[in-house]
Formats: structure tokens, C-alpha cells, sequence
């Protein structure tokens, strides 16, 4: 099965390629992928492979020498399932193409109350880290903030939030207020204030999941974001963890 942009026939020059090879009922998978492993390497010119897993598919990336990335799954029939256009390269049984013929998109179930205790989470600790001049920790926690208001965006636009990939087909509008949490400067008041609005961008978004989640955390945040921007120490300005 070929998945991904080539598999629903979106692919251009910068795509990697998906396959899923599904595998029959008895056959384990991990057997599938070590022999395709081996055979990976001894075909291609494989710089480096890496492994995961997905539930009971499993995934094996080769990187080729070229920079080509090729992703394979090897996902049990009885656990096949489709989300999107795929293209059958080979099916002994007829069963996957009959599960591929029949896909229904899948929706996502957004979780802003979740998503609001991870935020003040990392709201928190960005401020904190900013304080004790941990700046590059600073940044890593304001990156955080920014990628869980993308990805509930996403949510509720009906989007797999995985990777953000549909994050650039969101209204411009909606984008906007985030642009200015790009910092080219790792100094504190410039952290710090991209902290506050990255902030802020989260508890709009959340706004439209849960007004009143929204509202209940705005003050206490944005007290947070403020204290820390007053130059107070890191246990003045934030609390301790």
C-alpha cells in the first residue's frame, strides 16, 4: 500500500515515500520487518534506520544516501485500517483493497481541557526558565506554547494536529497573533515577551474550544507573564515547581 502524499496522489519533488505492507493473519510482524531490515540494506545504499511503533503497526524509516527517507509499516489485516487515499501496489487476498476502497476520514477529538493544564504547564516553566537565565530551556518551553495552540487549531478545523501538516492551511487570520512569538534573540525581556503573547494566542484559542476554561485561566497566566516581565527574581516572578 502506498500512503502519504504519493498514495492520495498529492506528491511533488520533496516527498518521501510511505508504503504500509499488510500482513497476513499469523505472520508476525516483527519477523516482516527484521527480514525487510536486512534486505533494505543489502538493496539500497542506506546511510541510517530508525524504528517505532504505532499500536500493533510497525515502522521502520531508512534514510538512503541520496537524502530519499522511505517510511515502511507493517501493520496486521486485522488491524488495517484507512484514513485517507491510498494507492494498493499489491494485494494477494482482495482484503486490503476492499478496506482501502471503503476509507473514511478520520476525525480528531480536540481535548482543550487537557491541552490548557499542559499550556499553563509550559507557560510556567518558559517564565521560569527566562528568570534564571536558562534561556535556551526558555525557548524550548515557548515552542511548546506555540505548537499546542497550532495543534488545537488544527483540532477544531477537523485536522490531524500530528506534525502541524495542516497548519499552514489555516486562515491567515488565525496565524497572525503568533507571528510576533518568533524571536530572532535569546535576551530575556524579548523571551519574556513572547512568552505573554504566545500566551495570549493559546487563550484565544482556547476561547473558542471552552470560553469559560479560557476565562478562568486568563488571570492567572497572564499575572504569571506579567510578574515575570517585572525583573523580579524567579521566585518572585513565578512560582516555585
Amino acid at each position: 500500500m502506498l500512503t502519504g502524499s504519493l498514495g492520495r496522489g498529492a506528491g511533488d519533488r520533496w516527498s518521501d515515500i510511505d508504503l504500509d505492507a499488510v500482513l497476513a493473519d499469523g505472520v508476525l510482524a516483527d519477523e516482516v520487518a527484521s527480514a525487510w531490515e536486512a534486505l533494505a540494506y543489502q538493496e539500497w545504499e542506506v546511510a541510517h534506520h530508525y524504528s517505532t511503533t504505532f499500536d500493533a503497526t510497525l515502522v521502520r524509516g531508512f534514510l538512503l544516501r541520496s537524502a530519499l527517507l522511505l517510511d515502511m509499516a507493517f501493520t496486521p489485516v486485522a488491524e488495517f485500517a484507512v484514513w485517507a487515499p491510498v494507492r494498493v501496489v499489491f494485494d494477494r487476498t482482495g482484503r486490503t483493497t476492499s478496506v482501502a476502497a471503503s476509507w473514511s476520514p478520520w476525525s480528531p477529538t480536540p481535548d482543550p481541557a487537557g491541552e490548557a493544564g499542559f499550556a499553563a504547564h509550559d507557560v510556567l516553566h518558559a517564565c521560569v526558565a527566562a528568570n534564571r537565565g536558562r534561556l535556551w530551556q526558555s525557548l524550548y518551553f515557548l515552542q511548546r506554547i506555540r505548537s499546542r495552540t497550532l495543534a488545537l487549531a488544527s483540532e477544531r478545523h477537523g485536522w490531524d494536529a500530528e506534525d502541524l501538516t495542516r497548519a499552514d492551511d489555516m486562515p491567515a487570520d488565525e496565524l497572525e497573533s503568533l507571528k510576533n512569538t518568533l524571536i530572532s534573540s535569546l535576551e530575556r525581556d524579548t523571551l519574556l515577551a513572547a512568552i505573554d503573547l504566545a500566551t495570549r494566542a493559546f487563550l484565544t484559542e482556547l476561547r473558542r474550544h471552552d470560553a469559560a476554561l479560557s476565562d478562568r485561566l486568563s488571570e492567572p497566566l497572564l499575572n504569571l507573564t506579567g510578574a515575570a516581565r517585572g525583573g523580579g527574581t524567579a521566585e518572585e516572578s513565578c512560582p516555585r515547581n
